[in-house]
């Protein structure tokens, strides 16, 4: 009888054993991506006047990339072209340097910098206060008015590999 009982006696731990709360893990969260950047910019970021989104070409004959190095890409300019308001987010597919990218990206904010000082001084200064950065396998310039607002948004949402 002693055996009995303690053959039930085990046979209930391990069943209540089994029965316990998995210890499940939270998936990884999926890095953002640059149109999901840009929505939250939108979203969050009054600019001085309307945003325009620009495509493949306008990138190609803005910076020379060709579109196939990224996964994706979001390049938008303010649509009065006399404004500093310039935001271009990029995903680098797998072996393509961001390092290159950010260099093109920082040789058009000087370019452009040096441009804005002869017809729009005013417009200078912001461009003088653009970043461009790299987190991981994503790039981004950042040239507005509201730059330290938007720098915000890709510090949150973005995270390095």
């Amino acid at each position: 009888m002693k055996k009995i009982t303690a053959l039930l006696l085990i046979l209930v731990m391990i069943g209540l054993t089994a029965c316990g709360k998995k210890d499940e893990k939270e998936p990884a969260a999926k890095p953002a991506t640059p149109s999901e950047v840009y929505a939250k910019m939108e979203e969050q970021v009054t600019f001085p006047e309307k945003m325009v989104k620009l495509s493949d070409e306008d990138l190609l004959n803005t910076f020379g990339f060709e579109t196939e190095n990224f996964e994706e890409f979001v390049y938008v300019i303010c649509e009065n072209i006399l404004l500093a308001e310039n935001i271009v987010l990029v995903k680098v597919k797998d072996g393509v340097d961001p390092e290159t990218v950010k260099k093109t990206l920082s040789d058009y904010v000087s370019d452009q910098t040096m441009m804005l000082e002869s017809y729009v001084p005013e417009q200078a200064v912001i461009a003088k206060k653009s970043v461009v950065g790299v987190k991981g396998d994503f790039v981004y310039m950042i040239m507005s008015s509201k730059v330290t607002e938007l720098e915000k948004i890709v510090n949150e949402m973005v995270t390095a590999k």
